[in-house]
């Protein structure tokens, strides 16, 4: 059996390319590589009863191969399996016993919310051409996905073995949060903003992927609302909570709710005699305000706004 050698997750932190950290199976060949900072990423999980399709995301990095055309996608398949566990990573999906099922599952992945063959894949700098990233979107046999936690930092790594033209995929996603202060919050702008157009977007509530907690560095955000609602004693705010349109409608609707019903707590907490001036909406994806078609825009659309209710 090849050894892949693959290089402990520990290093990860001091690599800027975090695919960079899992070498290739033996005598295969690097045709192109795709890193973003920050981007929806999907994959398999498989929970014994069912294959569930699970969204996060984060950091990430992918680097697509061809094998030594006299290896067996099965070879490869149970090297990187190996090695991965030997690693300390987490198995959450080895799938390639029934390719039809693999197949299935891997194309409404990796042809909707990963979108591969949407990805701008580069060798040595420039557009990578003829990778054929449509035959590992649609015809993938055996797949793997596992994770590692270190540290504060989760690592996600998903393999995608194709059955034909010898091609394989490796992506690696690193949990990390949208660039901070790309629109910045300050107690002036929110003084103007609301006086202008009675909302605001706030960009400096980060929430876990999924989930309504709320993460720490939400503080100064929330330090902000708060102290203009002391200014405004008077006056009574929606608190809404919005989406990008990636995934289910009414999961999205459930959680822009959840997450608008954190903030509302985290501000009462602040704040408590804001309670009655606050009310927690979730309208999911209804209400974007830049295209879902890209992630740029999908990061504006995934905010919490305050509105002015009618005085």
């Amino acid at each position: 059996m090849q050894r892949l050698g693959l290089i402990l997750f520990t290093l990860i932190v001091a690599s800027a390319n975090a695919a960079d950290l899992i070498t290739p199976f033996a005598g295969s060949e690097e045709i192109g590589s795709y890193q973003t900072d920050f981007d929806r990423f999907q994959y398999l999980n498989d929970t014994g009863s069912n294959i569930e399709k699970v969204t996060t995301e984060g950091r990430l990095s992918s680097r697509v191969f061809t094998k030594p055309s006299e290896k067996s996608t099965y070879e490869v398949f149970k090297s990187y399996e190996n090695e991965l566990k030997a690693a300390g990573f987490e198995m959450l999906a080895s799938l390639g016993e029934d390719s039809n099922v693999v197949q299935k599952l891997s194309r409404e992945v990796n042809k909707g919310v990963n979108a591969i063959v949407d990805r701008a894949y580069k060798k040595d700098g420039k557009p990578a051409s003829g990778m054929g990233l449509d035959w590992i979107a649609t015809f993938t046999e055996r797949y793997i996905a596992a994770r590692k936690t270190d540290g504060d930092i989760e690592y996600l790594v998903v393999v995608l073995i194709a059955d034909r033209r010898d091609l394989y995929a490796v992506d690696v996603l690193e949990t990390a949060a949208m660039e901070e202060n790309t629109v910045a919050l300050s107690l002036d702008a929110l003084r103007a903003q609301m006086a202008s157009e009675g909302r605001v977007a706030v960009y400096g509530i980060l929430f876990d992927t999924g989930s309504a907690t709320m993460r720490p560095d939400s503080k100064d955000a929330l330090e902000i609302i708060a102290q203009y609602l002391s200014e405004n004693p008077q006056r009574s705010f929606y608190v809404v909570g919005h989406t990008d349109d990636q995934g289910n409608l009414t999961s999205n609707l459930q959680l822009s709710q959840a997450r608008a019903e954190s903030t509302v707590k985290a501000l009462v907490d602040k704040l408590p005699g804001a309670e009655s001036r606050l009310s927690a909406h979730g309208v999911g994806p209804l209400s974007p305000v830049a295209t879902n078609s890209q992630e740029d825009g999908r990061q504006l659309n995934r905010r919490v706004e305050l509105v002015s209710t009618v005085e």
